[in-house]
């Protein structure tokens, strides 16, 4: 079945060995630094936790970031813990599922590489049999100018997604690479760019869509959630915040908040949306 898979990459502390040459050295960070990539990465796992995909990473390259806490486990309380929380949130170590095959070469901007995670991605892209696709989360782990980079496996080319990690570039990602992807049904209950709105049957309050289902559409696109059958996500337009409710598998039909109703969007969903926007 057709899905997306993330794989998350971080720098390595310079003490640590073993790690590719393009990762980035780090030099010893602070609690409050080591803290505040293990939030990040947290809020990255409850952003995309509703959506279908598989997460990755590679539990030697959290090794190698997480070096001098190893070595020096009294001065960070409790990091090696939280890492592992977060880390299971993730997803899984791809080690103990490796599909890269130490009979195939690979290759990065001409540069041999073996054992990582980018030989990992090459190689699962390459043998994918649908249209699932493929992302590198980068948190500071290597320079990357653009938003692909093209690996070698023997002679055939592959093209990798790179986005920072953060919110806002991975939802821009899953705007056109999320598998399946969300439809927007015009509701004719709701109107459009609104009016056209009816009462139910027993003439309740019937919200009504203030914008066209084009501008609804691309706004399901973007839309966040805690509960996958309820998205939101905020038209700066109208200045409102709009509401898509799962009809069926994917689909969704969409209507506008007054300021009562928006009271039931969550406020870590308004805080995301925040960022979103921004």
């Amino acid at each position: 079945m057709e899905h997306s898979e993330l794989f998350l990459l971080l720098p390595r502390y310079e003490e640590a060995e073993g790690q590719p040459d393009y990762i980035r050295l780090k030099s010893v960070m602070t609690v409050a630094e080591i803290l505040e990539v293990i939030e990040s990465i947290d809020e990255i796992c409850r952003f995309i936790a509703n959506e279908n995909y598989e997460g990755y990473y590679d539990a030697d390259n959290v090794s190698a970031f997480l070096y001098p806490v190893e070595a020096m486990e009294e001065c960070y309380p409790n990091i090696k813990t939280r890492m592992r929380m977060v880390m299971s949130k993730w997803g899984e170590n791809w080690r103990t599922q490796k599909v890269q095959k130490d009979t195939v070469k690979y290759m990065y901007y001409c540069i041999p590489i073996k054992d990582d995670t980018l030989c990992e991605m090459t190689e699962r892209k390459f043998v994918s049999k649908d249209e699932s696709t493929f992302l590198l989360i980068n948190y500071d782990a290597f320079s990357c100018a653009s938003e692909t980079i093209i690996t070698k496996r023997n002679q055939d080319e592959v093209e990798l997604n790179v986005r920072n990690a953060d919110i806002k570039n991975i939802s821009k990602w899953y705007e056109t690479n999320r598998k399946p992807q969300r439809i927007f049904n015009l509701n004719p209950k709701h109107g459009e760019n609104g009016k056209g709105a009816h009462p139910g049957n027993k003439g309740e309050k019937v919200s009504v869509l203030m914008c066209s289902r084009g501008e609804a559409k691309n706004m399901l696109l973007k839309a966040i959630c805690s509960d996958p059958k309820v998205l939101y996500f905020f038209d700066k337009t109208h200045n409102q915040y709009i509401e898509f409710k799962c009809e069926s598998k994917n689909t969704y039909h969409g209507f506008h908040l007054d300021a009562i109703d928006e009271k039931r969007v969550p406020e870590e969903i308004k805080d995301m949306i925040k960022k979103l926007i921004s």
